[in-house]
C-alpha cells in the first residue's frame, strides 16, 4: 500500500520545530486538524507538540508525507537520554543539548510577533519553558492572543502566525522586549542551550569539576547558586519549568547565578559557610542534614550534580581545617578541630566513663550528638571539657559543702533547687541521694554574698545571737534555714558579722532574735524538687521537721510519710516529707522554684514533738 503525499512539499527552515514544520505543511495543504495528518500515516492520535519526543519511528513516513528528506527531518526529533538515576525523570537531547523533558512546552504555542514578521515559522527555542524570550529578536514570547485573550495551542491549524480562536494575525501585535541591562544575560542563557559552539566556549571557562555536567545540571546549579541554596529541589525544578514569566526566575537572578558559577567553587563555599553560622551548625559536625539548605541537593547520591556538590562541601570543609570522620550509612560526618568524639576525649585525657557521662550532661560543655543509634558518635568541645574537668577537680561533695556553709543537708538541696548553689554533676537520684559534686565557686559566691550583707558591728551588741541559734529557737514547725538565707540575700533580714574567726560562713552571722522571728518565722519557703534526690535520710528528715529520727520512723509506720520500699526503711521519700511539712504551715503556700510549680499535699496531721 502506497503512502499519501502532500501536494505542496515543505522543508525545515533554520531553527524550526518539528511541530511547527508539520503545522506549516498542513496549512500549505489546507489541512486544519492534526488528527488528519496522523490519520494519513496511521499514527496514533497525539498532541502535535509531543510528536518530536514520542513518534521518532514514523520519521521516514512523515518525511515522505510532507515532501522532505528523512535526513533533514530526523534531527528535529528529540532522542531520549535518560540517565537512569532515581528522581531525575525523563531527559532528551534537544539539538545536542541535554535537557529534562519537562523543560519542553508541548501544549501551548508561544510566539514572537517580531520574529514572525521576519519569517512565519515556529522556532524550536520557543518550546523551552525557561526561555521566555525569542533568541532572535529578544522579544518576550506571547502565549495568549492579545485580541481574544485565549492561549495559542496546537489543536487547530490556521497558520503559525494566526490565532486559531479569533483569526487575529499575531504579526500585527506588539510585545515587550528584553531590557537593555538584561540582554547580555539573555544571550548567554540562549547560547548555552542553543549554540553548541558558544556552549563549548562557556564550558571551557568553567571550573574543571563543572565541565562534565550535562546542560540540565548546569541550569539547576545556576539557580541553586542564585538562590543561595535556599530553594528546595522541588521549588528549584518548578521554577526552571515555570512558563509564567511573572513567577519564573528573572534575568537578574540568572545573571547572579552565572556570576557565581564562574567563581566556582569559592562562591558555593561561601554560601555553605554562611548557612553554618548558627551555634549548632557552626560546630561543623553532623549528619548530612546538618549542612543547611545545601543538604537537600546532595541526593540522590549517585547523581552527577549531587556528587559535584558533595565534593565542593568536602573541599570547603578541608579549606577550613575540617576533619572528615568515617561515613555512617550513606551519609558523611564532619567536625572542626577542637571537637573530640567522647571516646577519643576519654583516652586522650585519661577520663573515666563516669566523668565523660557527667560532662555530656553539663550545659557548660558544648556537644553535638545525633539520635542515629549507637554508631553515631557524640562530640565534645575540647576547651569546654578541659575547663569543666578543672572545675570538677575543685568541686565539693554534699557533706563538704554543708560543712563550709554551715547548714544541714536539706537546706543545701533547697538552695540548689532555688539556684543559689550550682551543681557540677548529677547522679541517679533514687540510688545515690547524698552524692553529687557542687561547683566550689558557687559555694564561695554564696558565702561572700552573705558576708557582704553584714553591717558593721554596733556598740550595743547584747541583743545579737548567732544565726544558727536563732534558727534553733525559731517557733516554726519546719526548719527555717533556707528562708533565713534567702531573706538575708534579699536584704530583708539584717545581719552582723562576728569578729571571731569561724569555720563556716553562717557561723560568722549574727541576727536580732525579734527581727528574725518577724521576717522568717511565718514566711517559710520550700521549693519543688527537680535535682534533689528522691529520698532523704531519717536524720535529714528529722532536721527538717525539727523532731527526732525515732519520730520519723513512727510517721513512716503510720504511713503519714512515705519511705523506701513502702515501709519504715532506711530513707524517707523527700516529697512526702515536704508535703507533711507544708500541711503544718497552715495557709502558707510554697514558693515556686525556677524548675516549676510546687506540688504539696493539703493533709493536716499532728507534728510529733522533738524527744
Amino acid at each position: 500500500m502506497s503512502l499519501p503525499k502532500f501536494v505542496v512539499p515543505v522543508s525545515p527552515l533554520k531553527g524550526e520545530s518539528l511541530a511547527g514544520l508539520v503545522a506549516r505543511a498542513a496549512c500549505e495543504n489546507l489541512i486544519t486538524s492534526p488528527a488528519h495528518v496522523f490519520s494519513h500515516l496511521g499514527m496514533p492520535t497525539a498532541r502535535l507538540g509531543s510528536v518530536a519526543t514520542r513518534h521518532a519511528a514514523y520519521c521516514n513516513d512523515l518525511a515522505y508525507l510532507i515532501g522532505t528528506m528523512a535526513e533533514e527531518l530526523r534531527p528535529l526529533f528529540y532522542k531520549r537520554t535518560d540517565r537512569q538515576v532515581a528522581g531525575l525523570g525523563a531527559e532528551v537531547n534537544f539539538f545536542g543539548t541535554h535537557l529534562a523533558l519537562r523543560c519542553r512546552e508541548s501544549k501551548i504555542r508561544r510566539l514572537s510577533p517580531a520574529s514572525l514578521r521576519v519569517s512565519a515559522h515556529h522556532r524550536a527555542a520557543w518550546e523551552l519553558r525557561f526561555l521566555h524570550w525569542c533568541p532572535e529578536s529578544l522579544q518576550y514570547l506571547l502565549s495568549h492572543c492579545p485580541s481574544c485573550g485565549k492561549s495559542f495551542g496546537w489543536e487547530k491549524l490556521a497558520g503559525i502566525h494566526i490565532c486559531e480562536h479569533c483569526g487575529a494575525d499575531v504579526r500585527e501585535q506588539e510585545a515587550e522586549y528584553v531590557a537593555e541591562r538584561d540582554k547580555a544575560t539573555a544571550h548567554l542563557l540562549s547560547d548555552l542551550v542553543l549554540n553548541r559552539d558558544e556552549t563549548a566556549n562557556i564550558r571551557a571557562s568553567l571550573h574543571e569539576d563543572l565541565r562534565q555536567l550535562v546542560d540540565a545540571d548546569l541550569l539547576c546549579l545556576t539557580l541553586m547558586l542564585a538562590s543561595g541554596f535556599e530553594w528546595s529541589p522541588k521549588i528549584l525544578h518548578n521554577a526552571l519549568y515555570d512558563i509564567n514569566r511573572a513567577s519564573a526566575p528573572s534575568l537578574e537572578m540568572w545573571r547572579v547565578g552565572f556570576e557565581r558559577i564562574r567563581n566556582w567553587p569559592e562562591s558555593a563555599c561561601e554560601l555553605v559557610w554562611k548557612q553554618l553560622e548558627t551555634p549548632k551548625e557552626d560546630a561543623g559536625y553532623g549528619m548530612i542534614e546538618e549542612l543547611g539548605p545545601v543538604a537537600a541537593h546532595l541526593m540522590p547520591v549517585n547523581a552527577d550534580l549531587a556528587k559535584t556538590l558533595r565534593k565542593m562541601v568536602d573541599d570547603s570543609y578541608l579549606r577550613k581545617g575540617v576533619i572528615a570522620l568515617r561515613p555512617i550509612g550513606g551519609s558523611a560526618e564532619w567536625h572542626r578541630p577542637g571537637w573530640l568524639p567522647s571516646s577519643e576525649a576519654k583516652k586522650k585525657y585519661k577520663l573515666t566513663d563516669w566523668t565523660i557521662d557527667q560532662a555530656l550532661r553539663s550545659p557548660e560543655v558544648r556537644r553535638i550528638s545525633h539520635e542515629r543509634g549507637e554508631r553515631s558518635p557524640t562530640l565534645l568541645h575540647e576547651a569546654d571539657l578541659l575547663q569543666w574537668v578543672d572545675k570538677l577537680k575543685e568541686a565539693l561533695d554534699v557533706p563538704t559543702a554543708m560543712q563550709r556553709i554551715g547548714i544541714p543537708e536539706h537546706a543545701l538541696w533547697e538552695l540548689l533547687e532555688f539556684g543559689h548553689l550550682k551543681f557540677l554533676t548529677t547522679e541517679i537520684r533514687i540510688l545515690t541521694p547524698r552524692k553529687g559534686f557542687i561547683e566550689a565557686s558557687s559555694v564561695k559566691d554564696l558565702g561572700n554574698a552573705l558576708l557582704d550583707r553584714c553591717a558593721p558591728m554596733p556598740s550595743d551588741n547584747e541583743n545579737l545571737v548567732p544565726l544558727s541559734e536563732a534558727v534553733e529557737r525559731s517557733r516554726s514547725p519546719v526548719s527555717p534555714w533556707t528562708t533565713a538565707i534567702i531573706a538575708i540575700l534579699k536584704g530583708k533580714l539584717n545581719v552582723w558579722r562576728r569578729e571571731a574567726p569561724s569555720s563556716a560562713y553562717v557561723d560568722a552571722l549574727l541576727v536580732r532574735p525579734d527581727q528574725f522571728e518577724a521576717e522568717v518565722g511565718g514566711k517559710i519557703v520550700l521549693p519543688e524538687f527537680r535535682e534533689a534526690p528522691l529520698l532523704m535520710t531519717y536524720n535529714d528528715a528529722a532536721a527538717l521537721l525539727r523532731t527526732s529520727p525515732d519520730a520519723i520512723v513512727q510517721l513512716t509506720r503510720a504511713q503519714k510519710i512515705d519511705s523506701e520500699n513502702g515501709g519504715p526503711g532506711r530513707r524517707a521519700v523527700r516529697r512526702s516529707v515536704y508535703s507533711y511539712a507544708m500541711a503544718h504551715l497552715g495557709s502558707i503556700k510554697p514558693m515556686q522554684s525556677k524548675s516549676g510549680p510546687a506540688e504539696m499535699d493539703s493533709r493536716a496531721e499532728t507534728m510529733p514533738q522533738r524527744t
